[in-house]
């Protein structure tokens, strides 16, 4: 049986892309959710450019040449996850938060208790500042980010209308909105199996900048889950070719390189990752994966200690790390490990299956593992293969009469 949960650790990699999800299609509304961008901004720009230092016209540059970045910053609405610090620092501070009344001071506090996992609690935040403001565009769309983190596509896609709603009768909407809005959208449509759709609005939003990571990531991503990984290794080489060093992308092409079993090239590139961005977590996750497979638990055991130090959310570390601490004969610390994982995120399938596996083999709690093992079988986003082995396990461990 322990062979079972050992075999998920290579799988934990393939969870490290993020818009890679595949969840049921739900009823498409009949109107079309996209925007058209407005480049009237850009104008600007290129006429300032024209007029040079001294006054004197210069030949300006074509508009494909300008890029949002010099009229947007899209940047500030990917913020890395709090350190361990910076997550104790913003839960003394949510203790002592004021009553806050406006919508800027309730969709701040909404970020923070979002930023530090209390999901409920920012959802009640933002909702609140909804109420207060019922047209702001920066909440809905912090909320449908929210939700799409819940994996509640419905309540996102809701949202989401009442947004382009909005959006269609503002003559005030900034490009930065509007970027935030396509990007939201296209990981809905993503999460809910519409991929064409996702794809055509991050592919027109890095035609409009092609210096937006984001873009590349969730689109190649979203290749990889559909096993196209020619198509996402092409499209992460076009955007490493654009913007140099980025550590999720070649993140992503380790992980390509992971899933046609090139350990080496991937330890390559996840080293990569790490040297222009040393607390990456998902690339210390991969990279740990790699040496637990090569039996080198203490080099994995401090690559993920090193990820939760960076991101205490990362529920992929505190799966793996159970995994390696089980493998080195720390049951009570892998213990540990999963039921953190499981609270942190209840839809984590992969933290549920091991929880149940250590619960089964190591501390004989059948009927704790019995029940983890059924709830693995109804969580969403666990896949066939970890449901089989769920199941295997349930014939195992119950009577002959009440097997699948």
């Amino acid at each position: 049986m322990q062979l079972r949960m050992l075999t998920l650790l290579m799988s934990l990699i393939a969870t490290m892309s993020c818009a890679s999800s595949s969840h049921s299609r739900s009823e498409e509304p009949e109107d079309n959710l996209d925007v058209a961008m407005d480049k009237s901004p850009l104008k600007a720009v290129l006429a300032k450019a024209a007029e040079g230092e001294a006054g004197t016209p210069i030949t300006a540059q074509p508009q494909a040449k300008v890029s949002l970045a010099a009229v947007t910053n899209w940047q500030a609405f990917f913020k890395a996850p709090p350190t361990a610090l910076e997550t104790s620092v913003l839960a003394h501070k949510l203790e002592h938060w004021p009553d806050p009344a406006g919508v800027k001071e309730l969709r701040g506090k909404g970020r923070a208790e979002m930023a530090i996992g209390r999901l409920s609690a920012a959802e009640v935040s933002f909702r609140q500042a909804l109420r207060v403001a019922s047209e702001d565009l920066e909440t809905m769309l912090d909320l449908a980010a929210l939700y799409l983190r819940q994996q509640k596509l419905n309540e996102a896609f809701a949202l989401l209308t009442q947004a382009k709603e909005v959006i269609s009768s503002s003559d005030s909407v900034t490009q930065t909105i509007l970027i935030k809005y396509r990007y939201t959208l296209a990981l809905a449509f993503i999460g809910r199996g519409e991929r064409d759709k996702g794809h055509r609005i991050l592919s027109d939003l890095i035609g409009l900048d092609k210096t937006f990571t984001p873009a590349y990531a969730s689109l190649a991503s979203s290749y990889l889950a559909i096993g196209r990984a020619g198509v996402a290794e092409f499209v992460l080489k076009r955007g490493l070719d654009r913007v140099q060093e980025n550590a999720s992308l070649m993140n992503l092409m380790g992980v390509i390189a992971q899933q046609a079993r090139q350990p080496e090239a991937a330890r390559v590139w996840f080293d990569k990752a790490l040297n222009v961005a040393p607390n990456y977590a998902p690339a210390l996750v991969n990279r740990a994966v790699l040496s637990a497979a090569n039996l080198e638990f203490a080099a994995a055991e401090e690559d993920l200690l090193q990820a939760l130090k960076a991101d205490p959310q990362q529920v992929d570390a505190l799966v793996a790390l159970g995994v390696v601490q089980k493998r080195q004969g720390n049951i009570s610390g892998a213990k540990a490990s999963f039921s953190k994982a499981v609270d942190s995120d209840p839809d984590n399938a992969y933290g549920r299956y091991n929880l149940a596996a250590l619960l089964a083999d190591d501390l004989k709690k059948t009927n704790e593992a019995l029940r983890l093992f059924h709830e693995v079988l109804q969580t969403p986003a666990a896949n066939s293969e970890l449901k089989e082995l769920a199941r295997s396990y349930i014939n195992d461990l119950t009577p002959l009469g009440s097997r699948y």
